[in-house]
This record gives C-alpha cells, sequence and structure tokens, in this order.
C-alpha cells in the first residue's frame, strides 16, 4: 500500500483533496447551526406578487405603532397603476418555513375609512422593528457569498441571491415557497416577539 501511494502520490492527493475539501465546507455550514442557539422569534417582512390580470384599485401598506402591526390601505385612482400586490408573510426559522397573512379585504377597505386597521390574526401580537432581533439576528441579503480567499480561488463557497437572517456565522435561509413571490422586493416589518 505505501509503495501504491508513493507511485501514485499526485494522484492520491488529485482524489483526496476533493473530498477533504468538501467535508470542510460541509462542517463550515452544518457546525455552526448546531451549536448556535436557533432564532427563538418569527421576523415579519412584505414581499410584492403581480397578478398581469387585473390592476387594483387600492394599494395596501404595513407598518408598526406602539408595537402593533397597522394595515394602511388607500383608493388608487391612478390610470397607470400597478399590477402588484403586498403580501405580508411570516418567517419562522425554528421550522424554516415562510407563511402568508392573509389580509381581510373587507377590513382593508374599511381602512380607507379610518385610514388604519389592525389584522384580527396580529391583533395581540407585540412586534419590535429594531434591525437586530432580541436574541442577535439580522435580516442580511439579497446578494451574500461566502468560502474566503482560498474558496474564491477555487470555485468554492457559496453565492446566493435570496434573503437570509444571520447571527455570526449561524444563518437560516429565507426559503422561496412561491415561484411569484419575488422575493427581491422583500421589506422588513419586525421582529414578533410576543403572540
Amino acid at each position: 500500500m505505501k509503495d501504491f501511494i508513493k507511485a501514485n502520490l499526485v494522484l492520491v492527493v488529485g482524489l483526496t483533496l476533493p473530498l477533504l475539501l468538501i467535508m470542510l465546507f460541509f462542517a463550515a455550514t452544518v457546525i455552526p447551526k448546531a451549536f448556535g442557539t436557533p432564532p427563538q422569534y418569527e421576523m415579519l417582512f412584505t414581499t410584492v406578487r403581480y397578478d398581469y390580470q387585473a390592476a387594483r384599485d387600492d394599494e395596501i401598506d404595513f407598518a408598526v405603532k406602539n408595537q402593533k402591526l397597522i394595515v394602511k390601505s388607500r383608493k388608487n385612482d391612478h390610470k397607470d397603476r400597478g399590477y402588484q400586490s403586498k403580501l405580508l408573510m411570516v418567517y419562522d426559522a425554528k421550522s424554516e418555513t415562510v407563511r402568508e397573512i392573509n389580509v381581510d379585504a373587507v377590513k382593508a377597505e374599511g381602512a380607507l375609512n379610518n385610514n388604519e386597521t389592525v389584522l384580527d390574526e396580529t391583533a395581540g401580537w407585540t412586534i419590535d422593528t429594531s434591525r437586530v432581533s432580541p436574541d442577535g439576528y439580522i435580516l442580511d441579503g439579497p446578494s451574500y457569498s461566502g468560502g474566503g480567499m482560498l474558496g474564491g480561488m477555487f470555485g468554492a463557497g457559496y453565492r446566493n441571491g435570496g434573503f437570509r437572517i444571520k447571527k455570526g456565522s449561524a444563518a437560516y435561509r429565507i426559503p422561496d415557497t412561491q415561484g411569484d413571490y419575488y422575493y427581491n422586493q422583500v421589506q422588513f416589518v419586525g421582529w414578533v416577539v410576543k403572540k
């Protein structure tokens, strides 16, 4: 065996080095999550969906006042109104899932009179609008890369155009669960600190 390794040193190094690099990069992405504290708070964000069939008559937006989520709605009478609608999403890093919070159209239209309303689902929630969550996570994206100088020289590492939440070297990618959600238009709303 020793004679074979000596005679074929270049071949052995050529076969084992890529395997060692794969294991190294795998460990660099898995270990921070395994030993770090997972996110404790859900993140609220908005994104945009385009409906090319019909233009919307109203524009909906979301804000936080006194740690409560407020829906703002206004009539859009402009002749060149857009075909997009803003969606409210919740990202749960514990299960690494995204779900949409449905905005009741009738209640949103009622907000046109008051200009603001609170959703039933989020009425009991306390929202923190700090950039950094109480447990130290931050929204990062949409363009990030890693692998350092060595990874850059050999084309290794990772590159991604999506969003993620990050604390130190531990990162949780926000999955793109629907093809018609444009995650490059993610807007941070806040962290759900109490339900």
